[in-house]
């Protein structure tokens, strides 16, 4: 059972938004795998991994993460992506 769920809309194409996505990810010492429709993340933090899932559907990308560590608040997990996704 996934321990946060939040969708985060987009504008643009779903190819883009998971390029910049992948590039975040990769830039932070992260692993994604996927295509612009579905696919999974890890990333490394003082505190612990945080993985996930996502899922692509029309302009809103469905984010399901998995695990995280106990101290990490799912507000922070999602704030955090939509910064990262808010890069150009």
């Amino acid at each position: 059972m996934a321990k946060c769920n939040f969708t985060i809309p987009f504008q643009g194409s779903a190819e883009s938004l998971v390029a910049k996505a992948q590039t975040a990810i990769a830039q932070a010492g992260g692993t994604f795998n996927g295509s612009s429709s579905a696919g999974s993340f890890a990333i490394s933090t003082p505190l612990g991994k945080v993985s996930g899932a996502y899922m692509v559907e029309g302009q809103g990308f469905n984010i399901s993460i998995e695990d995280k560590p106990f101290l990490v608040g799912c507000g922070k997990i999602e704030s955090t992506l939509r910064e990262y996704l808010g890069k150009s």
